[in-house]
């Protein structure tokens, strides 16, 4: 019996630390989950082209973690997840050089994915629009939207074909909303 209560306390303490830690350090427990790397490259690019610094955070979040190395299984590289051709066009638009190393470079990524990012928004003049575009290509959000089978953006949003892209957009609006709760005048 004494064994049973024991066991119990050495199970349930951990639980009612985490939970009191919570509690008391919100702020730092969510920073934990959502951690805010790179915040001057984020804040200074997000000026740039005015773009909203909480979402760049939430995409750099949803795409790679903070992590400058990551690599996608399609071959997306860095922080923003550009693929070596998109960057070569980037590059090219920004009229600087380009190699595909560079997209390992955190302050390079960063401002390259915010150009892009600005280019679709500018494009779709809807910021979700532009998130399913980085996600999965404008190609296709082109087409989603030319196939005469949405009524309008809202119905497009909800219906896209792939469920990744459609995930994609949901998850980065509501860290969005997280980071700029959590950060909330940090930039």
């Amino acid at each position: 019996m004494r064994l049973s209560k024991i066991a119990i306390i050495v199970v349930m303490l951990p639980f009612f630390v985490i939970m009191w830690y919570q509690w008391s350090f919100t702020d730092k427990f969510d920073q934990v989950f959502y951690p805010l790397e790179y915040k001057e490259e984020i804040g200074q690019a997000s000026k740039k082209y005015s773009i909203d610094p909480y979402l760049i955070a939430a995409m750099i979040y949803e795409e790679s973690k903070f992590n400058p190395s990551s690599e996608s299984q399609a071959g997306a590289v860095g922080l923003m997840q550009i693929m070596p051709d998109t960057g070569r066009w980037i590059a090219g638009k920004q009229k600087r050089g380009f190699r595909v190393d560079d997209l390992l470079d955190h302050r390079v990524n960063i401002d390259m994915g915010c150009w892009y990012f600005d280019y679709l928004r500018d494009k779709y003049s809807d910021e979700r629009l532009a998130l399913a575009a980085y996600n999965s290509g404008y190609k296709n959000v082109d087409r989603w939207l030319n196939d005469g089978l949405h009524n309008d953006v809202e119905d497009m949003l909800a219906t896209i074909p792939f469920k990744e892209t459609r995930l994609y957009v949901q998850k980065v609006t509501a860290t969005r909303d997280r980071y700029a709760d959590i950060y909330a005048g940090e930039f």
